[in-house]
């Protein structure tokens, strides 16, 4: 996740609102009123509130990777032309290749957010929508690179710790412990 930086004002900057980039390639059509959903900066927290108590624990499990979608709208010939180039140059572009290195993505919204590599989730062709416009929508996922190690670790064994135990043992279990000891001698002592 890139560092938040100025948002370019929508009211200076009407054109840069209207359209998005993927991989340097201007999106085709429109973006109408409405047509950017998601695209949340969001924090896994877990709280864990005690029972009458005031406040919480707030524990940071994970910090998800926000994910969205455009709305593009097309409305004369140039946009579908614009459209079949964009599928081909960046929306059709290897999931391998998405998931080694990610997209480059623009739109000014983005950038207060530090929103700069996604994944296409995935995009449905163009629909009609009446009044001789159509809509597609694309779905995306920012990307992020995979860690360096995994925080995931797996116990090489299932023996109980017995160094940290901090009690004494149970005197009722050493006795019987003790007499299972004395029964497993005297059935390997040799019978007379």
């Amino acid at each position: 996740m890139a560092s938040p930086s100025p948002t370019l004002s929508p009211i200076s900057h009407t054109l840069e609102w209207m359209f998005f980039t993927l991989n340097g390639l201007a999106s085709p059509g429109t973006i109408p009123r409405g047509g950017v959903k998601g695209f949340k900066r969001e924090t896994g927290w877990d709280i864990k509130k005690g029972k009458g108590t005031q406040g919480a624990t707030l524990t940071l499990k994970d910090m998800p990777p926000c994910h969205g979608s455009f709305t593009l709208q097309l409305f004369k010939d140039q946009d579908f032309a614009d459209w079949d180039t964009f599928v081909v140059q960046a929306l059709s572009i290897s999931p391998t290749q998405q998931k080694a290195q990610g997209l480059t993505v623009f739109y000014p919204a983005f950038s207060s957010i530090g929103l700069t590599q996604v994944v296409v989730a995935h995009y449905a062709a163009p629909e009609h929508v009446g009044k001789g416009l159509y809509h597609a929508v694309i779905d995306l996922i920012e990307w992020q690179p995979p860690p360096a190690a995994s925080v995931v670790s797996t116990p090489s064994s299932t023996a109980p710790d017995k160094s940290s135990s901090g009690t004494p043992p149970d005197p009722r279990i050493t006795q019987l412990q003790a007499q299972i000891g004395l029964l497993n001698q005297a059935l390997k002592a040799p019978s007379q």
